[in-house]
């Protein structure tokens, strides 16, 4: 990163909110501190819209893709439907009203968003067609050496970019590899981000000095967001170190994404770009969670979003503030008075109410040991 990026990124970061500054922890890494005095109920951050999202194959008809709401497992009556090259059926994303779907596409340029996560359907499709289980199963890298295999597997990856080079389409178009549901998932998530990143390039915005994150046009938001992301840390390395396994997966992921993506997005598709945006999303991305209404109901997963901006608050077993989904929205409100200087705190989690030692267990998802005041106190009270 060279000093104007430096620049760039250090001052955006004190334009996330009036309420709270980005600084150093003392524990390591980033975190968010009360820049005065805020009393309990304030709304400290507002996020508009994921700067990438997915829904889950289960739900792709019955979650709108632009607001997420789900209207009791309807299929959803609005969409935007599109004929692809090469084959004769028909592919479409979903939207609970007009209003979603008119969003999506002002969004859009010349239907290249659209066309990308249709494209993608179709050919997730296509490979599972006739398909036995078997055939998805991933293998696990046979080695000691994790590290040197995984320079050693993307070298390869490599030489396959410079050998496709050379095909005709069509013979690109019959290696595009075989992907799971999960990898269905993160390949929509990050031809998402692969489009934000064309259409910032596109549009051009500036992000306006002296103002916050709430002041600003919906295309500086979105130039705001991709400096965010630009910030973040790929966990990459640490998920695959415990689930090996993922080394294949993510490869795969590129190489699909790779050969069917439009020729707009194939300058931003390079294999260390595809690892960062999946590793950046593996401990910031928030979960699309049903609405739950009653303590007999079981929530249900819908997908994830990514929201940049607001991954720089930390986990607490004890939060101060919390967040809530509003439609596409993140509000992230304060549960009591914070005094000047205090970190902002949030549960990643929903393990609040459970005993340390298996709350510190779920946390190690996210790559980290809680040592949040609740924890520390908690575990002064178990005997050696």
């Amino acid at each position: 990163m060279n000093h104007d990026e430096t620049d760039i990124l250090i001052t955006s970061l004190q334009q996330l909110s009036p309420f709270f500054a980005v600084s150093k922890t003392r524990y390591g890494g980033r975190g968010c501190f009360a820049a005065d005095f805020i009393p309990q109920n304030s709304v400290i951050l507002t996020c508009q819209n994921p700067l990438s999202s997915t829904i889950t194959k289960p739900f792709k008809k019955e979650v709108c893709h632009y607001c997420f709401n789900y209207l009791d497992g309807a299929t959803l009556k609005f969409k935007l439907s599109k004929a692809l090259p090469g084959s004769k059926e028909i592919f479409s994303i979903h939207f609970c009203q007009q209003s979603c779907q008119d969003n999506f596409v002002k969004n859009d340029i010349d239907e290249l968003h659209l066309s990308s996560l249709l494209l993608v359907e179709k050919y997730y499709i296509q490979g599972l067609k006739n398909l036995s289980s078997k055939e998805l199963e991933l293998k696990q890298p046979e080695t000691s050496n994790l590290y040197q295999t995984i320079i050693d597997e993307w070298a390869k990856v490599d030489d396959w970019d410079a050998s496709i080079k050379k095909m005709k389409q069509h013979k690109r178009l019959n290696q595009v590899p075989i992907i799971s549901d999960s990898d269905y998932m993160e390949t929509k998530y990050v031809v998402g981000v692969l489009f934000q990143l064309y259409k910032a390039q596109q549009v051009q915005a500036t992000v306006p000095k002296g103002k916050y994150l709430g002041d600003f046009t919906d295309d500086e938001v979105n130039q705001f967001e991709i400096n965010m992301f630009n910030i973040l840390q790929s966990s990459e390395l640490n998920k695959v170190e415990k689930y090996p396994y993922l080394l294949y997966s993510y490869i795969n992921i590129y190489k699909f994404i790779r050969l069917i993506s439009r020729q707009e997005l194939q300058p931003f598709i390079s294999p260390n770009r595809v690892r960062s945006i999946i590793g950046k999303n593996l401990s910031n991305a928030f979960g699309i969670w049903s609405n739950v209404t009653s303590k007999t109901e079981d929530k249900e997963f819908f997908g994830f979003g990514v929201y940049p901006s607001a991954s720089f608050f930390n986990h607490s077993c004890g939060p101060n503030i919390i967040k809530t989904r509003i439609d596409n929205k993140l509000v992230f409100t304060t549960l009591r008075d914070i005094q000047p200087g205090e970190e902002l705190n949030i549960d990643y989690g929903n393990y609040l109410n459970e005993d340390v030692l298996v709350r510190r267990s779920q946390l190690k998802e996210w790559f980290f040991d809680c040592g949040c005041s609740k924890c520390e106190e908690d575990l002064k009270q178990i005997k050696p």
